[in-house]
């Protein structure tokens, strides 16, 4: 198959890295098959993205660069990113397509030497060699690579085009049968006790108004953990959530997250306050009254409002823009609900996308307020590595600078046959530890849940 005429007349223009974007018209539910079918080829360097409107999604495969340890922090990543635009031909400007970085941010810089984490422990970014995007009803295949000659150029095109029919005409593959899972909640009397220590702290005279702290679960199988087994059991079972995944070799980030850190299209920045929560009914009037329990609530919306005013301060100074604050309202989750609140301004053009998600992460709902003081509190006091839990993922485009991050919450992290749940919750001067406790147990049942563990008591 000879090359397409476009990339002929890129490389005789000088481009040695290309993205060719083209439209493809497969069935409705080509991506996430495709992603299933990619594990034999692909396993260790898959993305999955899709928006809670199920509207958007992502499918990446293959590593035509990677970033990762010290060259995926913020700095380093718009860096890359503002070297690569103009090296680069693309055949398309159709949002979602061509090249693009995708991957996630760390939390912070702390590192206990536990590391669940692996080679993404310090974050990871890579710009897929395969990227498939449905948008707006149809479906888009973006191929990314380089090429030093013109020799190379025909060979690479070649062997991608093969290798991209190959994945499609792939076998799905074989799920494991109904897996057996043991869970352990972690160093819960010392969490406990963490939780103490910081109400105390809040309740002295100072600055220091919220601080979120985090605790894990361990959860073990009998048959090594599925990406694709989890992905599809959490679209079954989740509503109003990204769903996320990012691998690097043994490791797997996976998630379902209610959390909109930042949208960035040509004109708009769009992020959202969640904070507050409280667990669902077992009818439908016990969910009104819990709802509008929380609605009322003085420790929720004292929490929410913590929230909103800090996103509301920086987006403001993101957009050049004043906000008014609006009443919250309730997003719904199976297990879970909480006030919530979608914030937007208008985008000021020489503002950086990056720079922006440095600026906002992380927020109250999972660092605490103020940032710098509540972040010295977690590197002092609280036990364990977030790696890229709580943090910025999601995907930026190379020659636009737009894209999308949500907060890795609701998620955990797998590597063979153990994993690690995360959850967390924000402290304030009235928290109870016990009742915190009950929080984050509510918060682990959608990925306990996902890989198919015991569905605990969500009141226990």
């Amino acid at each position: 198959m000879s090359i397409p005429k476009e990339l002929d007349q890129a490389y005789e223009q000088g481009y040695r890295q290309f993205s060719w974007v083209k439209e493809i018209n497969e069935e409705p539910d080509f991506l996430r098959t495709s992603f299933e079918k990619g594990q034999k080829k692909f396993k260790g360097e898959r993305f999955y993205w899709q928006t809670p409107e199920k509207n958007f999604t992502l499918v990446g495969f293959g590593k035509e660069q990677e970033l990762t340890y010290d060259q995926a922090s913020f700095e380093q990543v718009d860096a890359f990113i503002l070297e690569e635009k103009e090296k680069i031909y693309q055949n398309s400007s159709i949002t979602g397509t061509g090249a693009m970085l995708v991957g996630g941010f760390a939390f912070d810089s702390k590192h206990t030497g536990q590391n669940d984490w692996g080679c993404m422990e310090q974050g990871l970014f890579y710009l897929p060699t395969f990227l498939l995007t449905e948008t707006e009803g149809k479906q888009y295949l973006s191929i990314n690579f380089s090429a030093a000659n013109k020799e190379i150029l025909q060979q690479k095109w070649l062997k991608l085009t093969e290798e991209f029919a190959e994945l499609t005409n792939a076998e799905l593959i074989n799920k494991n049968d109904i897996a057996q899972i043991t869970a352990k909640e972690i160093a819960v009397s010392e969490w406990m006790a963490v939780v103490d220590d910081t109400v105390a702290k809040l309740r002295e005279v100072g600055p220091l108004e919220k601080v979120v702290l985090a605790r894990r679960m361990e959860v073990k199988s009998d048959q090594p953990f599925q990406a694709e087994v989890i992905l599809q059991n959490l679209q079954q079972q989740q509503t109003n959530t990204y769903f996320f995944v990012l691998e690097a070799k043994e490791q797997l980030f996976i998630g379902a997250t209610p959390e909109r850190l930042l949208k960035a299209s040509k004109e708009t920045f769009s992020t959202a306050s969640i904070a507050g929560s409280v667990s669902r009914g077992t009818t439908e009037i016990e969910d009104d009254e819990l709802g509008n329990y929380l609605l009322n609530d003085m420790k929720n919306k004292q929490e929410h409002k913590i929230v909103v005013d800090r996103i509301i301060k920086e987006l403001e100074q993101m957009t050049g823009t004043t906000i008014q604050a609006r009443t919250p309202k309730l997003l719904k989750n199976r297990d879970i609900q909480h006030l919530y609140l979608p914030i937007e301004g208008q985008r000021q053009k020489e503002y950086r996308f990056l720079n922006g998600i440095q600026q906002l992460h992380p927020t109250p709902a999972l660092g605490g307020e103020p940032k710098e003081l509540a972040l010295t509190w977690l590197k002092e006091h609280e036990q364990l590595d977030r790696g890229l839990y709580g943090a910025p993922i999601g995907w930026i485009a190379i020659k636009e600078d737009v894209g999308e991050f949500a907060v890795g919450i609701r998620s955990a992290v797998f590597s063979g046959n153990v994993g690690y749940l995360y959850a967390g919750c924000g402290i304030v001067k009235d928290s109870q530890a016990e009742q915190e406790r009950i929080e984050t147990k509510i918060k682990f049942q959608p990925m306990l849940r996902g890989i198919g563990g015991e569905d605990h008591d969500k009141s226990k």
